[in-house]
């Protein structure tokens, strides 16, 4: 699971560098499985990281969604 949370984080981050806002869901997903696997495999140092950084996605995807392009 770690590996397609890394996947989906490169390919997301990738997607938003060309402007697309897809690839904030594709962080979503992958933040959402770093959180799982940080419980699975109870490393919480994961949780400081993937948390905000969930939150922060959530964020800036609603600011592209509502911000006219």
């Amino acid at each position: 699971m770690d590996w397609i949370a890394a996947i989906l984080g490169v390919i997301g981050a990738w997607l938003i560098g060309n402007k697309n806002k897809w690839g904030f869901i594709l962080l979503l997903i992958g933040s959402v499985l770093w959180i799982t696997v940080s419980f699975h495999t109870m490393v919480y140092g994961l949780l400081l990281a993937n948390i905000p950084g969930l939150l922060i996605n959530i964020r800036n995807f609603w600011t592209w969604h509502v911000t006219p392009q």
